[in-house]
């Protein structure tokens, strides 16, 4: 078993003879660098917080125009069915006065009428006249002469 030994041993020897040894790069850190590195992405997240913060007022701000916006809306709902209410009571009555007007006698019907009816009315002051006329001298033959 000793023999064993030496023989291991003697491998291990042989094999760190063969074996190189590791070189490790040496790594410098410049604190500095990393310190202004840093310094940047620390404004940076201010930056961003900021910009953070005004969109979240604004959204705020939004949201409150955005209720009354809606309040208006319901205001103005409200107000076109009155519009809507009265325009039908116009129409309503633009019905009614059409009728109405469909009954009237237009200015120029009326001259009409009245045209015939001042032409029957000389004709018949004619036809009178002749008439009249007519009888009185049938009443003066009747007469005796004095």
């Amino acid at each position: 078993m000793q023999e064993r030994i030496d023989d291991h041993e003697a491998r291990i020897k042989r094999l760190e003879q063969h074996t190189e040894p590791i070189t490790i790069p040496r790594i410098e850190l410049d604190p500095g660098g990393i310190q202004n590195r840093l310094d940047n992405q620390a404004e940076i997240l201010r930056e961003q917080e900021k910009n953070l913060t005004l969109i979240f007022t604004d959204i705020g701000h939004m949201k409150t125009d955005i209720g009354l916006l809606k309040g208006g809306v319901n205001t103005l709902k409200t107000d076109m069915e009155g519009v809507k209410a009265d325009v039908l009571k116009i129409r309503e009555s633009q019905a009614d006065f059409k009728d109405t007007l469909k009954t009237m006698v237009t200015k120029n019907e009326l001259r009409t009428e009245l045209t015939a009816m001042e032409s029957r009315i000389n004709g018949n002051i004619a036809t009178m006249k002749e008439d009249l006329l007519t009888a009185i001298k049938q009443l003066l033959q009747q007469r005796p002469s004095e």
